[in-house]
């Protein structure tokens, strides 16, 4: 068991399943855990601002065991710090056809088997043996094996255990995963899913832990998720419409037609702090709010090192005394603690009324976070170049006379002049760079030249607080976003050639741009021809010396497009 002290306080963050068979809780003081003689307590380091611990170590712990499912999954879905959904069907498509020994599916157990976990496995080998290599219970046993050399190497290689959930789905899968731990799996065949239904709460289905679950226990008077089954699908609809009528129709009898995405990193970063004893003085919040936003800073600034992502909008969540849940969301354009604090106070002062340093509600939890991430802003992209980039020019340097390949070079020319300095590159020089890039799938160097200047795309760099804004680039930080990446390819829709993931958005600019030029030049063509051309007939085109017709339809840019509009 951890837990977090706060000079003499603490409460548990963190209990082990050995510690909770003694009877130990998650939050519990630790004045109440000092009562368990057995108990080992270990006391966890706390972050640079000294207001709650730092779980550093357990984020690390998960990124070791989260790479290892990663590399023998076919579709990898991380779902949070400690939880992710692998797709191994195109591995068990491998072995079918492979005999089935039981000494492959030690700690196996069979979702709906009565029995020690040895008499389980010796009735399902026996029934398996029986059965055609294109069953459903073959082709699951497969994956139980599979799974199960999965946990071998994640505890040889990082003294890790882990549990498993081997199903046809999402919501069974991450039901049998809870059945057995810890250290063990648990399979569940189609025919067994309604016997696992009679013994577990509504509630612990997935999507069901929280107000829709509770919601359907009032309304349907329900608690088991086997009782779901009684309604039928008309009766579910009438209730919450056709979609929502109909998917919890299909829930209730073990139907999830939600695929698993491809996704190794999380939807959102929060931190969070709760409250056991509640606070309502904006003093008290002030503090906790300025420690979160400064471990949030710290973890997105992360985001931007490691993943390459920035975050586009704030979230936060309290709960509260009276109010209950309260959630809402703003768009996020920094994400320094000075900022991220004062978006969390504002959103909070909207919520809860202050009188003489008191709010109206107490408030005994405290999250906010930052999703919906996007990729960095990057070299030569639409984004970029379409706005006014500021260029300082260095100090105590000769200009060069020759265009340079580094940033610089890409959206400034390198004149003599302070006017040629200013001028932003032309459009249309853009897009034939691009053209000599198409069908590459390197990410271009970093800047080597000696010139040291800063370019901001929105807002110049706060030199003096040194915050850490997705919207300011500084040399350091344009010099880490142009680093070369290893990353993984896939197909560009439109002329089918191999792009990294990365690169793929700046590569689909590209095409839109060439086809609203080709558009541009027909449109043209079109209208110079009705102009010029008799409406009794096509004046046809000579050899030789130009016409005037010929000389009429020019070819123009897209840079000549919007210097005319």
């Amino acid at each position: 068991k951890q837990w977090y002290q706060r000079r003499v306080r603490g409460s548990a963050i963190a209990v082990s399943y050995e510690a909770r068979a003694l009877g130990i809780k998650r939050g519990m003081r630790k004045k109440d855990v000092e009562q368990f003689p057995n108990a080992k307590c270990v006391v966890m380091p706390h972050n640079q601002n000294h207001t709650k611990a730092d779980l550093t170590i357990f984020r690390k712990a998960s990124t070791e065991v989260m790479s290892i499912l990663a590399q023998h999954a076919t579709i990898f879905e991380r779902a949070s710090i400690d939880e992710a959904y692998i797709d191994i069907t195109a591995n068990v498509k491998r072995m079918i056809g492979l005999p089935i020994n039981k000494t492959k599916l030690q700690k196996t157990y069979i979702a709906g088997m009565q029995g020690s976990q040895s008499d389980q496995m010796e009735e399902w080998c026996a029934h398996i043996t029986s059965s055609p290599h294109h069953s459903y219970d073959y082709r699951l046993t497969l994956a139980a094996v599979y799974i199960n050399m999965i946990r071998a190497q994640i505890l040889a290689d990082t003294q890790f255990t882990c549990s498993a959930g081997i199903g046809a789905n999402k919501i069974v899968a991450k039901l049998a995963a809870g059945t057995h731990k810890p250290d063990a799996q648990t399979l569940i065949p189609p025919d067994k899913i309604a016997a696992l239904y009679q013994t577990i709460s509504l509630t612990k289905i997935r999507n069901f832990g929280g107000k829709l679950g509770r919601t359907l226990q009032e309304d349907l008077s329900i608690e088991f998720a086997s009782e779901l089954v009684k309604f039928s699908q008309a009766d579910l609809i009438s209730r919450y419409g056709d979609k929502t009528g109909s998917w919890i129709y299909n829930i209730a009898r073990g139907v999830d037609n939600e695929p698993v995405k491809q996704r190794s990193l999380v939807k959102q970063t929060a931190c969070a702090k709760n409250f056991p004893q509640g606070i309502n003085l904006v003093g008290d919040l002030e503090k906790w709010v300025s420690g979160l936003a400064y471990e949030l800073e710290e973890r997105l600034a992360f985001e931007l090192e490691d993943n390459r992502r920035i975050p586009t909008q704030f979230s936060l969540h309290m709960r509260l005394k009276v109010g209950g849940s309260s959630s809402t969301v703003m768009p996020l354009v920094r994400f320094d603690q000075e900022h991220l604090a004062s978006c969390a106070m504002k959103n909070i002062m909207r919520k809860l009324k202050l009188s003489d340093g008191v709010f109206s509600d107490t408030i005994f939890m405290l999250s906010i976070g930052g999703n919906k991430f996007v990729p960095a802003p990057e070299k030569d992209n639409i984004f970029t170049m379409l706005r006014k980039m500021e260029i300082k020019k260095p100090k105590n340097e000769e200009p060069k006379s020759e265009p340079s390949d580094s940033l610089e070079g890409a959206s400034t020319s390198s004149s003599t002049s302070d006017k040629t300095l200013s001028k932003p590159q032309k459009l249309s020089g853009f897009f034939e760079k691009m053209k000599s890039e198409v069908g590459t799938s390197s990410l271009s160097s970093p800047p080597t030249t000696p010139t040291k200047p800063t370019i901001s795309v929105l807002e110049s760099v706060d030199k003096e607080n040194n915050r850490l804004s997705w919207n300011s680039l500084s040399e350091e930080d344009t010099n880490i976003m142009l680093a070369p990446v290893e990353g993984i390819k896939t197909k560009c829709p439109v002329c089918s050639k191999p792009i990294l993931e990365i690169k793929l958005a700046e590569h689909l600019d590209f095409h839109t741009a060439l086809t609203l030029q080709r558009e541009i030049e027909t449109q043209l063509r079109q209208e110079a021809v009705s102009k010029t051309e008799s409406p009794k007939r096509k004046l046809p085109f000579k050899r030789g010396r130009p016409s005037k017709l010929q000389k009429t339809i020019k070819t123009r840019d897209i840079s000549s497009f919007f210097k005319k509009s």
